[in-house]
């Protein structure tokens, strides 16, 4: 579905035939042509949204349409609209104007009888055509630049029920709009400057893309970069030019000021000149956010396993996260059983939805394999994602109530209208005579990859195995109503305390209903989720065993303090990936890069 096309000095050369008053509008150049795979003749309906506030006023007087083979395209159309719908799956057509045209390979450009002059409401600009089957199979052109407004389509096959968005995931049409204003020669802003959270007294460097608005392009800019009435000078030569083509863009990094005071700020680049020109942009400066804190909060991930006895592939996902728990010590793992005795809730309330065994997923963000190179992968990416909230964990046990306080804390004022608490009641150590771990990689030595090696020693059944942070019980599907306040209040501890009643620890197990879960009190953990109600993840975690708090880690310990990762070795120095029995040398890498030793026995 993907061809790879080399157009972007074709662009340039149309770029210069523009009129003076004129300038060519687009997102990206063409880089491979796209379609839908359907074995009949289709119509494709696609367009892009201009919703640039600077160009309202301009005028949209055409359009280039690139083709990379015309040969199966017919009824093809230029079109502007205000609205894109679909009635009785059919593209309604559009409410400006719309042209035919012949479709010839390369660039098709084609003239609207009436320039239309763009709103503050912006407007679609588009083409219709029917591509005959098996002859114009990818008949749609697509930039490599990813964006919302880039690409929209309806189709009579795949994407006949309604206007879909596909920029974000496939790309940018490459379709030039022909503007016509009072455009300057050398114009230019700053675009997509991120948020960024960080300690006070640090150094941090940020990427923002030039966005080019002038008949000139790009060479070079000189731009400012203000937080908090500090600014910092720059003078920067793009990597490569950008043509005279509005809306093409460059990333480039710059360093903020140094902010001594936490608190939220506003990030300002301002673009001064261009090409060493006065700056023409009527939108010099692009605003981003910066939020400061003295101490960051501690970011802990969370890897839900969902798994089964039954299940023969699932010894991966065994492995995967007790590697987990021993290399990494701020790991948070909670462990869904199905179909054994260590079920306690049917998979459809599993906190996200599964299609098989077995599976996971880090901050429920997506599904994934639970292997252990999985597992790590996506929980090293989520522990450095920004933790807004840090929180604290508090255990007691009181006889058959085992009481969970959580002590959440923000490092700012900040008003909070998504944030919720979710309680889980874990287990480690758990093990029974007769259970049994059914096992597909018994004598398969093409599975032995250094982690997997154990349970391809083994037998089809495999007895005798224990089984950690399985959850026994916890607090429900949905995030507790009121668990954490619509305000809080900078470094001030928040607390609300879930009750978990050991009699109601009870598994769900159709064979054994109603049998006690709890096997050692003091192996039982209390885990603690802060819950974005919006996305429905994660955003941080924390858990203790029974009668044990956690540091208050968010008020003395930095974020460079924590362990990285962990590494074994053996008495003879060489690197062991899973040690079992025997003596070790535990070696603990903190963030910082500092590193510290102690001998271990398993």
């Amino acid at each position: 579905m993907r061809k790879a096309l080399l157009i972007g000095m074709a662009l340039l050369m149309l770029t210069q035939m523009t009129n003076a008053n004129e300038i060519p509008y687009s997102i990206g150049s063409g880089f491979y042509d796209y379609g839908t795979g359907q074995s009949r003749n289709e119509t494709y309906d696609v367009a892009l949204r201009i919703a640039d506030p600077t160009l309202v006023g301009s005028k949209v007087k055409g359009v280039r349409i690139y083709f990379t083979s015309a040969q199966g395209i017919t009824n093809a159309k230029a079109w502007l609209s205000t609205a894109l719908e679909v009635k009785s799956q059919k593209f309604t057509g559009a409410d400006i104007e719309t042209v035919d045209f012949t479709a010839v390979q390369g660039f098709n450009e084609v003239a609207f009888a009436q320039p239309y002059t763009i709103t503050a409401d912006g407007l679609y600009v588009g083409y219709s055509l029917t591509a005959e089957k098996d002859v114009a199979t990818e008949p749609i052109n697509v930039s490599s630049v990813f964006n919302a407004d880039g690409f929209y389509i309806h189709s009579s096959g795949s994407y006949r029920t309604a206007w879909h968005s596909l920029g974000e995931q496939m790309g940018s049409l490459s379709m030039e709009v022909i503007l016509e204003g009072d455009f300057s020669a050398d114009a230019a802003t700053a675009i997509n400057i991120p948020e960024v959270n960080s300690k006070t007294n640090a150094t941090n460097k940020i990427s923002f893309d030039v966005q080019n608005q002038g008949l000139n392009g790009v060479q070079n800019i000189d731009y400012t970069v203000e937080v908090n009435g500090q600014k910092v000078d720059y003078h920067a030569d793009l990597s490569y030019a950008l043509p005279g083509i509005y809306g093409h863009k460059q990333s480039i990094s710059a360093e903020l000021p140094v902010i001594t005071e936490k608190g939220a700020y506003a990030i300002n680049v301002t673009i001064q000149k261009v090409n060493g020109q006065p700056n023409g942009s009527s939108n010099a400066t692009g605003t981003g956010k910066a939020n400061f804190y003295n101490v960051l909060p501690v970011k802990r991930p969370v890897c839900e396993e969902y798994t089964g006895l039954w299940c023969q592939w699932c010894p991966r996902g065994f492995v995967g996260m007790e590697l987990m728990g021993e290399k990494y010590e701020d790991f948070v793992g909670i462990c869904f059983h199905n179909g054994d005795p260590m079920e306690i809730i049917p998979s459809s309330q599993y906190p996200i939805g599964i299609s098989g065994y077995p599976s996971a997923d880090v901050d429920r963000i997506e599904v994934i394999d639970p292997n252990f190179e999985s597992l790590q992968t996506y929980w090293l990416s989520q522990r450095e994602q920004f933790a807004p909230l840090a929180v604290d964990v508090e255990t007691s046990l009181e006889g058959d109530n085992f009481k969970v306080k959580a002590l959440v804390t923000s490092p700012l004022d900040i008003d909070n209208n998504k944030y919720l608490l979710q309680f889980f009641l874990t287990q480690d150590g758990m093990q029974h005579s007769n259970w049994q771990q059914t096992n597909a990689y018994a004598g398969r030595n093409d599975y032995k990859d250094g982690y997997m090696d154990w349970f391809c020693e083994q037998g089809t059944y495999v007895k005798g195995l224990v089984f950690n942070d399985v959850a026994i019980s916890w607090s429900g599907r949905t995030p507790i109503e009121g668990s954490l306040p619509a305000h809080f209040n900078a470094d001030v501890a928040e607390s609300y305390t879930y009750t978990f009643d050991l009699n109601q620890a009870v598994t769900t197990y159709s064979a054994a209903p109603g049998q006690s879960l709890v096997q050692d009190r003091e192996k039982l953990k209390g885990v603690v989720l802060i819950i974005d109600t919006t996305t429905g993840q994660i955003v941080n975690a924390n858990q203790a065993f029974a009668n044990t708090s956690t540091a208050i880690e968010q008020l003395t310990t930095s974020k460079e303090d924590v362990v990285a990762h962990t590494t074994y070795y053996d008495l003879q120095g060489r690197r062991v990936e899973s040690p079992r029995s025997g003596m070790f040398v535990k070696v603990e890498t903190l963030r910082n890069g500092k590193q510290k030793a102690r001998k271990v026995v398993f």
